[in-house]
């Protein structure tokens, strides 16, 4: 397509299709300055070469703890609001779906002492960093 149309693909978007590594933005802070160039290394959004890094920095790709602990809240803050409410929802969903199974079941007993703390700080913590990766460098801020 020609550059001057609205449906033209982001040039960063199409050198990560393209498997050619894209420039980290400098304006960013150090620390995802590190984690997008770990992501590039692991191959992109697809981490296709993720077995190639260290354990630490197979971590540091795809784990955040911020997000983690501060959930949607992390994510409004990094202007991916969208996801976030909809990670959220999903979270609720899927909590209220397993609960009404157990229940069915006949085990809603064991739910009363159940904590979902763990599933959820999972969610966030493991989409953060390719969430926010997809943001700034392939200009793909959501679904909405």
């Amino acid at each position: 397509m020609n550059e001057g149309t609205p449906f033209a693909t982001p040039p960063a978007a199409s050198a990560a299709a393209s498997g050619t590594p894209t420039a980290v933005p400098t304006d960013l802070p150090k620390v995802w300055q590190k984690r997008f160039a770990l992501i590039e290394r692991a191959g992109g959004l697809k981490l296709t070469k993720l077995k190639d890094l260290s354990f630490f920095e197979r971590t540091a790709c795809t784990f955040n703890l911020l997000a983690g602990l501060f959930g949607p809240f992390y994510y409004i803050a990094k202007g991916m609001w969208k996801k976030g409410l909809a990670y959220w929802g999903l979270g609720i969903a899927g909590i209220l779906v397993l609960e009404t199974l157990v229940t069915v079941a006949g085990f809603g007993h064991l739910l009363s002492r159940m904590h979902y703390t763990g599933a959820w700080v999972a969610l966030f913590a493991m989409m953060a960093n390719r969430d926010y990766y997809k943001k700034v460098m392939l200009g793909d801020n959501g679904w909405l």
